[in-house]
């Protein structure tokens, strides 16, 4: 049962929508077999118990279909049908938590059933209730189209040789094609910059070149994802990081937050380049537009902050030396981290802290309890207690770090260079352990090409603490 259907869409209601849909379940309209409203009855009290797991199939028929010989076609037949009304009320809810969406497919009903007057009150109401809108993204003009489309439509047919709203229909069909097909010329570079391949669009060249003959001001939105796009495609272009960035805080609400949030990655991903290419003061910009995205809330999805989010900031803060603010900021957006591994992020971000502060105690106190699934998360948890052993004499510990960390990385088949990286990091630091200050060591090291922490281990070789 585990993996059927109906139990991935159950899992995925909140305890608080179960009523809604015990109601939904109940209308005659939806539906009208009681055996699916008693076996959507027990998945909740399962639920609630914490047997949901456990649910057989044989338990539940005998609940669902009392006195009743078991008969595995029938209950499958209820599943089928709980799974399809569950989809249905998860499509209705989308729909009605989009007033707009639901209006427009009323509009479309009375234009359908010749209801003029209702059709002219609605549509007049819509382009009011649309037009009002802050948004200029691809999706705001491909409901604009929509909408002048079911407006002609209406026209055509009620007044033959009177004027029609064609202009605008294309006008907001070309927006749509034009910003949507930057969009996705955006997302195929930052997949590419991340061991993806970018994919050709239909017209990108052209689009490209319409958008940059198009001013700012009579065109921001196409602005925003050229200059997007260009920084995305190029970590030299300086002149679109500038731009794009002045045109992120001059036209705040043109997108909504999943696509601000997009545009905002583009210019830190930006400097964030530049920074891993040496220039150390690309670091402060990608921090300000964290924070500016932080207060826009932008960066949340579905009020959950990424743990990979949540790190970069952190890390940016350490390295621009804001040591308050990145101490505020972890607990200040602790409880906003996901929920089933909160605790491991906030307290791997704390060691880290505590790391770059050279408290070492803390450090072991901090990640003697972290476990992560990623694998180069392991590999900084692990660098740290390395270190920290090392820097705290306890060698006993080191060693058997040492030795689990090397079966660690030798099981892990896609470290890439990594790999060498962190072997040699462990042989020089058991050497270390052993000899200590040692001008021979200092030279293997230098002359060793793959090392993580070189300059660590270089400073412990020489004695310069």
């Amino acid at each position: 049962m585990e993996n059927t259907f109906l139990l991935q869409i159950f899992r995925s209601l909140a305890p608080t929508e179960h009523a809604p849909v015990r109601k939904f379940l109940l209308s005659p309209f939806f539906n009208q077999r009681t055996d699916v409203i008693a076996l959507f009855d027990q998945l909740v009290g399962a639920q609630q118990a914490g047997d949901l797991a456990q649910l057989e199939k044989q338990t539940l028929f005998e609940a669902v279909y009392p006195g009743q010989a078991y008969n595995s076609l029938n209950l499958n037949h209820c599943f089928a049908y709980l799974t399809e009304r569950l989809e249905q009320y998860l499509a209705i809810t989308e729909m009605q938590n989009d007033g707009l969406t639901e209006r427009f497919y009323r509009l479309r009903a009375f234009r359908r059933r010749r209801l003029t007057q209702l059709f002219e009150r609605d549509a007049r109401m819509l382009e009011r209730r649309h037009e009002a809108s802050p948004n200029r993204h691809a999706g705001w003009h491909l409901f604009q189209y929509r909408l002048q489309n079911e407006v002609f439509s209406h026209r055509i047919v009620q007044r033959r040789d009177g004027p029609t709203n064609l202009a605008a229909a294309g006008d907001a069909l070309g927006q749509f094609f034009l910003l949507e097909n930057l969009r996705w010329a955006c997302t195929a570079n930052a997949l590419r910059s991340v061991g993806g391949t970018e994919q050709g669009l239909l017209l990108a060249e052209a689009v490209q070149e319409l958008a940059d003959c198009t001013p700012a001001a009579e065109n921001p939105g196409l602005a925003l994802l050229a200059h997007s796009l260009r920084a995305l495609r190029n970590p030299d272009d300086e002149t679109a990081f500038q731009t794009l960035t002045g045109l992120l805080r001059q036209y705040p609400d043109l997108f909504p937050p999943a696509e601000s949030r997009d545009l905002f990655m583009s210019a830190i991903n930006f400097c964030i380049r530049r920074q891993n290419q040496g220039e150390r003061a690309f670091a402060r910009p990608a921090l300000e537009l964290y924070r500016e995205a932080l207060e826009r809330g932008i960066l949340f999805e579905n009020g959950v902050l990424p743990a990979y989010t949540y790190n970069n900031i952190h890390i940016l803060a350490q390295v621009t030396e804001e040591r308050d603010w990145a101490r505020s900021f972890l607990d200040r957006y602790r409880e906003t981290l996901p929920a089933a591994e909160r605790d491991n992020i906030y307290r791997y971000n704390l060691a880290i802290f505590h790391y770059r502060a050279g408290d070492y105690g803390q450090v072991l106190d901090l990640l003697q309890s972290v476990e992560f699934s990623e694998v180069f998360i392991n590999l900084d948890v692990r660098r740290m207690l390395l270190k920290s052993y090392f820097e705290l004499g306890e060698w006993l510990s080191l060693a058997s770090l040492l030795d689990s960390f090397a079966v660690f990385i030798r099981r892990q088949k896609t470290l890439g260079y990594h790999r060498d990286n962190y072997l040699n990091l462990i042989r020089f630091t058991k050497k270390l352990a052993k000899k200590g200050t040692n001008a021979g060591l200092v030279r293997q090291i230098q002359d060793t090409a793959a090392v993580a922490e070189r300059d660590w281990l270089l400073k412990k070789a020489s004695g310069n603490q």
